[in-house]
């Protein structure tokens, strides 16, 4: 989630809340709400995905949009990045705890010695650039920007959530393959997955020299609806093996053990304290497991993978009132997912949950 000015939770104006409901909710229910916050907050449209035990139950638009409409993702760029990184995991070309410096030696001293891992977990210590933005620059240029800037914190120290550690991770990616970012995430994870209209140099932003692996990417339902699809069937999807089941697993876990991560302003505005590498993980269970894993963005882009009822899906909006609301507002859509998930096929066994959010 590209988090905007200002911290904590802005009041929605939609109607999409269960408290509003008289009983549990519906997918007839969820359909009145979505169409409500369609109307009321002026959004163009929305989509929704939702498959269960490989049974879609919604692939549907509202207002003007429909399942191939292209919007800004925003920070659920952030998972398409952390998937590519990880292919490279996969084949021994790279590891999470390799230090920033091993594969870009101008990063000296501190931010020298954070790791990959870090960089992909909001914990490396790097400081914000604003040359992440700068579309007449390149990753390579900016990335030795970032490099010669002074440390923020010591590596591991604490979570700041933000966009520039994803483009060193970016650059990462450019040196190890020889390819563009834009190339690798095509070749890696794109083709093999079947996305065909996500791209992070797209029309939202027209740049293949400098793309922003933590937020430029553009998508659509049924695109992104592969790529959890893929995450949902543990790194494979129709008989194709994208990434290992561990890499999948690796991105769930808990990244942020021993943080204290509730002063940070993603965090105060998701209400989700514990991170995994590119994913929120919204409900993890009393051993900690990821059970529920999204990558939200600041437009309100909300796609999940849910273990517990062997479910995955996208809610997809271009919402610009900025993160504070737009998260928030489909996140509390994505709780009614799961709750008319359990009132029409029946709720999740297994071990009591925690689920974070507002």
């Amino acid at each position: 989630m590209l988090v905007l000015a200002g911290a904590g939770c802005a009041s929605s104006s939609h109607t999409s809340d269960p408290a509003a409901l008289t009983g549990p909710p519906t997918f007839v229910d969820l359909d009145h709400a979505i169409e409500a916050r369609v109307a009321t907050d002026h959004l163009p449209g929305a989509a929704l995905l939702v498959v269960r035990n490989g049974d879609t139950l919604r692939r549907q638009g509202y207002g003007s949009y429909d399942p191939t409409t292209v919007v800004p993702i925003a920070s659920a760029s952030k998972w398409l990045t952390v998937a590519t990184l990880m292919t490279l995991v996969d084949e021994g070309r790279l590891s999470l705890d390799d230090p920033v410096r091993k594969h870009l030696p101008e990063f000296r001293g501190v931010t020298g010695s954070a790791t990959i891992r870090q960089l992909l977990s909001h914990t490396s210590g790097i400081a914000q650039n604003s040359c992440v933005w700068d579309d007449s620059s390149s990753l390579q240029a900016c990335t030795e920007v970032i490099a010669a800037q002074q440390a923020a914190g010591t590596p591991g120290s604490a979570f700041e959530y933000g966009n520039t550690s994803f483009s060193v991770a970016g650059r990462i990616i450019e040196v190890v393959t020889g390819t563009s970012f834009e190339q690798a995430f095509e070749q890696r994870i794109a083709e093999p997955v079947g996305m065909t209209a996500t791209r992070f140099d797209g029309a939202s932003y027209p740049t293949d020299a400098n793309p922003v692996p933590a937020a430029s990417a553009e998508s659509d339902l049924d695109d992104y609806g592969r790529f959890v699809q893929m995450l949902a069937g543990r790194g494979a999807i129709d008989g194709r093996r994208v990434l290992s089941e561990a890499s999948v697993l690796e991105m769930e876990k808990d990244q942020v053990v021993g943080l204290d991560t509730h002063r940070d302003d993603a965090v105060r505005t998701t209400g989700i304290p514990t991170y995994g590498l590119g994913a929120w993980r919204d409900v993890v269970t009393a051993d900690d497991t990821g059970v529920i894993v999204s990558g939200n963005g600041a437009y309100g882009f909300y796609p999940w993978v849910d273990r517990a009822r062997n479910a995955y899906g996208v809610f997809e909006v271009y919402d610009q009132r900025g993160s504070t609301v737009a998260v928030p507002d489909s996140q509390a859509t994505v709780h009614e997912v799961w709750a008319a998930l359990d009132e029409e096929t029946g709720a999740p066994g297994g071990p009591a949950t925690t689920t974070y959010g507002r």
